[in-house]
């Protein structure tokens, strides 16, 4: 007769060797075990990730600093901090999505360059950082977050009428149109 362990596994031959796990020699797992099995192997497979891989929050002054690097303050408008750039950005990627995603593994990644925050780094660094994504590969997180972040922030920049106020812009020369050829 087969013995039944405290772990709820029936054990055939004498208690406590591990020969035959049941009188027809399968694994035979009870409920608790077949979920303590499950959750276990989930904690290995959440832990073998990197840290990077498991991030889901964006790091607002890495993304303000990194779109102030592409997008300063200049004699022709303000930089893309004072306008909510980021914000906007952040407002479009609801958590979850792989925007979002992209967002927050992207800041962490900058954020995870030097001793310091990238926000923290001199203008110069952060410039240097942007020239190396720009070349990176479009495939791997950083070129992506590049590629992505670049335009979306340079369209939600431009289209902006506060950008394009100190610009030397003549008005149209025809603000009402062109007259037909028939007329």
């Amino acid at each position: 007769m087969a013995a039944v362990a405290p772990d709820g596994l029936s054990r055939s031959g004498p208690t406590g060797t591990p020969e035959a796990l049941t009188a027809r020699g399968t694994l035979s797992p009870s409920r608790r075990m077949a979920l303590s099995t499950l959750a276990a192997g989930c904690l290995v497979a959440i832990a073998g990730l990197p840290a990077t891989a498991r991030a889901a929050t964006i790091r607002k002054r890495a993304l303000d600093a990194c779109l102030d690097t592409l997008l300063p303050e200049d004699g022709f408008g303000p930089s893309a901090s004072t306008l909510g750039i980021g914000d906007t950005l952040i407002g479009l990627a609801p958590e979850g999505t792989d925007f979002h995603r992209l967002l927050a593994l992207g800041t962490q990644w900058l954020d995870g360059l030097a001793a310091r925050p990238f926000a923290d780094l001199p203008p110069q660094a952060r410039t240097d950082v942007l020239r190396y994504l720009e070349g990176a590969d479009v495939n791997e997180i950083p070129g992506r977050f590049y590629r992505v972040v670049r335009q979306a922030a340079m369209e939600l920049y431009h289209t902006r009428a506060d950008t394009i106020s100190g610009l030397p812009l003549n008005p149209a020369p025809q603000p009402a149109g062109y007259p037909p050829p028939w007329g």
